[in-house]
């Protein structure tokens, strides 16, 4: 009877675990199949931007969903890292496909520098420091014209040429990072990250070293938002200040805050809420997008804090309970 109900029991789990596999794979599948079905181009840049961004609040999440450490200077590293493959493109003729991944390398090593003093502070002098260093950078872009052609950028060759295949690649990246994110955060280091969001004293007392663990949130947060940017600069063909501006800071915290905070899909869902939204209203709403973001920040911090994806949980589990009879109704 104890081998039938192990038996039992195993077969379950591997039927959940197998479940589970399912229910990740599906919207990457659903994705895929888009443009098969879709010619529309513009669609598509709508939607290789919003996988681009989905890394982007994908890594910020890593900082801040997870760790508690609000954030405001991710333009750092994203511009960073499309400055950076420009660069190694331009003067060191580096392959094109090397650039992502040397961007990301170079800027986990510059948030080591941006670190080290910010991780000291907390609450909104963090988010200040951040957001100044960020601010510091692009102006120091905008003042050296020579080396960087100021506010008109640096042109760049494509790393992929035509919207499908672009797609395609920005796809698989985003559902590549985003998982490598969940696997971070959820298994290999949950426990001293959430530890420090809930209590980061209760975590020091404990036993965990906190200011190590923040650093490596900042740093491995940084290495994807680098990844990140030097994508979009290919796919965009140039590089501008804007990459580093004050709405490129804010946007990954708007787009995490909509989705829901330290979640795997928050981010993603936010990011292609926030992108479509940005993109279909462009003509309306771009002279005030930073209101925009800093309104909904604010309305879903006050009205909905665990974001859409907490909100539509909760719907599910209320008509699950609804709709599942209790035990004292089933008869035998």
């Amino acid at each position: 009877m104890e081998e039938q109900d192990l038996m039992f029991k195993a077969a379950l789990k591997s039927r959940t675990g197998m479940l589970k596999l399912i229910i990740r794979f599906l919207p990457l599948a659903a994705l895929a199949l888009i443009p098969v079905f879709m010619e529309n181009v513009y669609i598509i840049h709508i939607l290789i931007l919003s996988n681009i961004y989905a890394v982007l609040a994908s890594s910020w999440d890593l900082i801040s969903g997870y760790t508690g450490q609000v954030s405001l200077g991710h333009a750092l590293f994203f511009g960073g890292g499309a400055y950076v493959s420009a660069f190694l493109t331009m003067w060191y003729n580096v392959p094109q496909p090397l650039c992502p991944l040397i961007s990301g390398i170079f800027m986990a090593a510059f948030s080591l520098i941006v670190g080290v003093p910010c991780l000291r502070l907390s609450g909104p002098y963090l988010a200040i420091t951040t957001l100044a260093f960020s601010q510091v950078v692009r102006s120091i872009v905008i003042a050296f014209p020579d080396v960087t052609h100021g506010d008109e950028g640096l042109p760049l060759k494509a790393l992929v040429r035509g919207a499908i295949p672009n797609y395609y690649v920005s796809l698989i990246l985003m559902f590549a990072i985003v998982n490598i994110i969940y696997l971070i955060a959820n298994h290999y280091f949950r426990i001293p990250f959430i530890a420090i969001r809930e209590n980061e004293i209760a975590a020091k007392a404990s036993g965990i070293d906190v200011t190590k663990y923040r650093l490596l949130s900042f740093t491995l947060s940084a290495f994807f938002s680098g990844i990140a940017g030097s994508f979009f600069a290919f796919y965009k063909m140039a590089v501008t200040p804007e990459e580093l501006s004050i709405d490129t800071s804010f946007m990954p915290l708007t787009m995490t805050v909509v989705g829901g905070m330290g979640t795997i899909l928050g981010p993603v869902l936010g990011a292609y809420i926030l992108v479509f939204l940005t993109e279909i209203l462009r003509v309306f709403i771009y002279r005030i997008r930073i209101l925009i973001y800093a309104s909904l920040t604010v309305i879903f911090i006050m009205l909905m804090p665990g974001g859409i994806l907490k909100a539509l949980r909760d719907l599910a589990e209320i008509r699950r309970t609804r709709f599942t009879p209790s035990a004292e109704k089933i008869s035998y």
